[in-house]
């Protein structure tokens, strides 16, 4: 895979997932890795939140029980924002050593904007806060916004696997596997998904945005970004 030039945007701590039976068996791997929460589990700040209505989720991703009233004071002392992403590998890391201790399934994701979207991204997804008792607003910044913002590369010791076409409005959100496309994108330009159900270069995911653009009713409404996905391993 060639190196693109690439600014972090977030750690996620999540999992890989089976492909489902509607997926294209001869397209893709029989396991997916993906930084979209339609296509494989992950952690999110809101259970600490509301955990008794997210007891279940939690559980069932391995969070122990008895721990989740832990869950919001740890957030508020270490770098996690809404939805689901960690500032640094270290607070990722962190994260899984103090909650997670079947650690057998659990990756951790770190995921990139090539440098050449990343301004226009900055500054399409401006991020303000609303403060009603003023009634004004301030520019504020958090998310993969905030992690963007800093200019810095993704950490060493991470494999690149590949770049993921995902929606984001005002997150990230929705994968171009969720409309199937795989098999339209397969036809059209050739492209088929890597070992990981990713597309291996910067050039084939800018092809495929093309496609997707030409064809928005194959996919899902909103922007769509082509996001460096690598692997660190969760201990260091």
């Amino acid at each position: 895979m060639e190196d693109a030039r690439c600014i972090a945007a977030g750690f996620f701590v999540t999992k890989t997932v089976a492909r489902d039976a509607n997926r294209s068996p001869d397209l893709l791997p029989p396991w997916l890795v993906s930084l979209s929460g339609c296509i494989a589990p992950s952690y999110q700040v809101y259970w600490g939140w509301e955990v008794e209505k997210c007891r279940r989720e939690a559980v069932a991703f391995g969070l122990p029980e008895d721990r989740l009233a832990e869950l919001h004071p740890w957030e508020k002392a270490h770098g996690i924002t809404h939805p689901n992403v960690f500032h640094t590998l270290h607070d990722a890391r962190e994260f899984v050593a103090a909650f997670l201790p079947a650690q057998q399934d659990v990756i951790i994701l770190g995921a990139a904007l090539p440098l050449a979207l990343t301004d226009e991204f900055l500054v399409d997804h401006r991020q303000r806060c609303y403060h009603s008792q003023t009634d004004t607003y301030t520019d504020e910044c958090w998310g993969v916004n905030l992690v963007l913002a800093t200019r810095q590369p993704l950490p060493d010791g991470g494999e690149q696997l590949g770049f993921e076409m995902v929606l984001f409005e005002p997150h990230l959100s929705c994968s171009w596997l969720c409309t199937r496309t795989e098999r339209d994108v397969f036809n059209a330009l050739g492209i088929r998904p890597n070992a990981h159900g990713l597309i291996e270069t910067y050039e084939d995911a800018l092809r495929v945005d093309a496609w997707l653009q030409e064809h928005p009713e194959r996919r899902e409404p909103g922007p769509c970004y082509p996001w460096l996905v690598a692997r660190y391993p969760v201990q260091r």
